[in-house]
């Protein structure tokens, strides 16, 4: 049932009930002899039962409603100094139990709730009443917070899982997903950035393991560049042309050395650069036969060096 129907229905019955509430303020005023005749003033009760009650300010005006209805529901109300309902508290038959909280134009502003099956949530309205965060947990263990614009388009999703994976989705004004980050129950961890047509086009990952990557895709989805580092120390990246052949790896391991190779389209060694952990460097040029052509090099011990093989003049 609506909150409105509910107050609405709330008020009737404050309304229906208001001749019954007169006659039981004067069974409870005869009730007290002698001070019954005294000037309204400040009383106490050990108990008072009744089935609704209205608090007013000086003014006469009801800023507190309290009652409960035949369907089991019990609710009290909260009103500003202009009688407009501010907050509503509300119990019901079936388990659920909620607390709303409306703007001074009267529109729903928050709301949380509890339900009968473990599940819990809070709601956020702007000051148009269009719902824009919404947080949840529910009784498996899972929750989950989300973001929605002005457009009522969900922008931002977060959540957590009852194994320990959680999440964060960020969508565009389209509603496309365009980031996904996320985290494991085993320790992994992953980012994603897609393009609008919802191709991944960077994927950053860690393992458990310690290794860690980062991967860049074409606008056709296609591996052009990935760029890792392992556990041991080496660290190493490889370029990818548009037919998925290797074409230039870069790489430095955890003994000091460092290289860097180059392919040809047909996926042929051409170009080895290096350096060694005990001062040496060395490029060498192979042709397309995989024979080698040039070789230069320097050495620790101060030596240079520019060999070559089988040059034709020119």
């Amino acid at each position: 049932m609506e909150l409105q129907t509910r107050i609405e229905k709330l008020e009737t019955s404050l309304k229906r009930q208001k001749i019954a509430i007169i006659a039981l303020a004067s069974v409870i005023v005869a009730g007290v002899g002698v001070a019954a005749i005294q000037p309204a003033g400040d009383a106490t009760f050990d108990t008072i039962s009744c089935k609704a009650w209205k608090v007013v300010d000086k003014d006469g005006k009801s800023r507190i409603v309290a009652a409960t209805a035949a369907d089991g529901e019990a609710s009290v109300a909260w009103l500003d100094k202009d009688e407009k309902l501010r907050i509503n508290a509300s119990t019901f038959a079936n388990g659920e139990a909620s607390v709303v909280w409306s703007g001074k134009n009267g529109k729903h502003r928050i709301a949380a709730s509890t339900n009968a099956d473990g599940h819990a949530g809070v709601v956020w309205w702007d000051n148009d009443e269009k719902e824009r965060i919404s947080a949840m947990v529910l009784a498996s263990g899972q929750a989950s917070v989300q973001w929605v614009d002005k457009d009522g388009k969900m922008r931002i999703f977060a959540g957590t899982k009852a194994d320990g994976d959680a999440g964060v989705y960020l969508l565009d004004k389209n509603g496309k997903q365009r980031i996904k980050a996320g985290t494991y129950a085993d320790g992994d961890a992953v980012v994603k950035c897609l393009d609008k047509d919802g191709k991944v086009r960077i994927d950053a990952s860690t393992l458990t393991d310690g290794s860690a990557s980062v991967k860049w895709n074409d606008k056709d989805e296609k591996l052009r560049i990935n760029a890792s580092t392992g556990a041991d120390g080496t660290a190493g990246v490889v370029w990818t042309d548009k037919d998925a052949n290797g074409r230039i790896a870069a790489a430095t391991v955890a003994d000091g050395n460092a290289g860097v190779l180059w392919f040809d389209k047909d996926g042929k060694f051409r170009i080895g650069a290096t350096t060694g952990a005990d001062g040496d460097a060395a490029v060498n040029w192979l042709d397309k036969d995989g024979k080698w052509r040039i070789g230069a090099s320097t050495g620790a011990d101060g030596t240079v060096g520019l060999p070559t093989s089988d040059l034709k003049p020119k």
